[in-house]
């Protein structure tokens, strides 16, 4: 047995007990400490990479109650070596080896370990895990549990990038990662879909060698999660976004699975202060410029996914209405099916604004916009926006539907609804000003686990006008029946 002294006391562990296979981070033995039997988590790394460095975990988890989360009893350097450990309850088992046991989840199962992992990150607060895997959740006192928060974080703040990428595990690690940049909240989010594919599938979305699981996380779509249902199947594709701004929160996460310098004399003083003044300014706009490129980059992945979900949408709604009759027949975007045609423009980027949202009243901030119609007979036209954006309500960026109508009679010779660009009309129509545009419906969600009600909005739409049967709504905004 080898004793270990820490912040809270002596542990003594047994080099020849392994509890499960070694990780990225470190490995774990069977222990023993004053009140029984212990798991001690021996890191990796040593003082010499850490610099005596404290491991922060201790401040900011241990002593503290959890439900979600595997209790940390001891941490810290041992007083007698350079090595730096974790002491944790033994846990039953780990997510890790109940795959192992049973290849798969059921997905009831599945969800119930996802919504657990959840409440963890929820209980945590601002705190990212960065490391999440089945390895990490743990079954303990009935429920399962997070375990090693914080030593990614450590390892971060006392290595190399190329040493962190190292111990990464390279199916749950999501793309910022690959890349060096700063993990975030939606870190964990992409980790926990990839666990999502593991619970059900037996294994994380990207498979191979690393050079190709790599290549996955960073340009490739993950295979669908049939699995899960419609809703939590589109979610899951959502949690595994490239873009983490465009990740769904933790807290609609949980809603839908709840749901479904040198010295220098007297004489140079001027010229030092200078020279701070000009080295100052040079490394502002440095910096600047490279949080610039980052935001650009972050805005241009973002942008080419979400191009690529509005088409998959548009081939989804074409596809049903022509499986249906071989009447229907597609031109490009747009469907022709008895006297109705249904047409879906190309898209148009909106410049992002430098700071804050780019619609100034309502507080939007649009990324991308089309517009769905629906023509009956060359006659009337009902029409949409189709905008991707975030709102001060949801800072999720998604596929949003919406209609306008015109109380003054300005409508320009439209019918209506009808839909706008973002421009000063669309603004002012969402801020809480008096404008004589108006809201004609909306704005509805419309991917992800929203996306079948967006498909049957528009084939009904499509069905009145194929028999000369829709007709222009009685009063507007409009009612929920108008699309029965």
């Amino acid at each position: 047995m080898t004793t270990i002294k820490l912040v809270a006391g002596e542990w003594a562990y047994d080099e020849r007990s392994p509890l499960g296979p070694a990780g990225g981070f470190g490995e774990v033995f069977s222990g023993m400490g004053p009140d029984g039997p212990v798991a001690i988590k021996r890191l990796k790394i040593g003082a010499a990479a850490a610099a005596h460095r404290e491991l922060s975990i201790g401040a900011e988890l241990a002593g503290r109650t959890f439900d979600h989360v595997v209790p940390v009893l001891d941490f810290g350097q041992d007083a007698n070596s350079d090595r730096y450990y974790l002491v944790m309850p033994v846990c039953e088992r780990s997510l890790q080896q109940e795959i192992a046991a049973h290849q798969c989840l059921s997905l009831g199962q599945a969800r119930g370990v996802a919504l657990d992992v959840m409440r963890g990150l929820e209980e945590v607060g601002e705190i990212v895990h960065r490391d999440l895997k089945p390895g990490n959740v743990l079954f303990h006192q009935g429920r399962w549990r997070i375990a090693d928060f914080g030593i990614a974080k450590f390892v971060e703040d006392s290595t190399s990038i190329d040493t962190l990428r190292e111990s990464l595990t390279p199916g749950y690690a999501a793309p910022e990662q690959w890349k060096g940049e700063r993990p975030g909240k939606p870190t964990d989010i992409y980790a926990l879909g990839c666990i999502m594919h593991a619970m059900l599938r037996g294994a994380p979305p990207f498979a191979g060698d690393l050079d190709n699981v790599r290549d996955g996380h960073l340009h490739r779509a993950p295979p669908s999660l049939d699995e899960a249902g419609g809703r939590l199947a589109a979610l899951v594709s959502q949690m595994l976004r490239k873009s983490p701004a465009s990740r769904p929160s933790l807290e609609r996460c949980l809603s839908v699975f709840s749901e479904a310098g040198t010295d220098v004399g007297p004489e140079n003083e001027h010229l030092a202060a200078a020279a701070q003044v000009v080295a100052a300014k040079r490394a502002a706009e440095e910096a600047a410029t490279a949080e610039r490129l980052a935001i650009d980059r972050e805005w241009a992945g973002l942008i080419s996914e979400a191009s690529a979900e509005y088409e998959n949408m548009v081939e989804r709604v074409m596809t049903t209405v022509r499986n249906f009759s071989d009447e229907a027949v597609l031109d490009g975007r747009t469907l022709s099916f008895g006297e109705g045609k249904l047409g879906f423009t190309r898209l148009s980027t909106v410049q992002r604004a430098a700071e804050g949202p780019n619609l100034q009243h309502s507080r939007w901030t649009v990324a991308l916009f089309g517009a769905a119609r629906v023509q009956v007979a060359n006659q009337y036209t009902f029409g949409a926006t189709l905008c991707y954006a975030k709102t001060p309500s949801d800072p999720n960026f998604r596929w949003r539907e919406l209609s306008f109508f015109s109380w003054s009679g300005r409508g320009g010779g439209r019918s209506e609804p009808f839909d706008l660009p973002p421009d000063r009309d669309f603004d002012f129509a969402l801020a809480p000003i008096t404008h004589s545009v108006q809201l004609a419906h909306g704005p509805l969600t419309i991917d992800g686990e929203d996306e079948a009600g967006f498909r049957n909005r528009w084939i009904t739409l499509l069905t009145k006008a194929a028999t000369n049967s829709l007709q222009p709504p009685s009063s507007l905004p409009l009612q929920d029946g108008y699309f029965r």
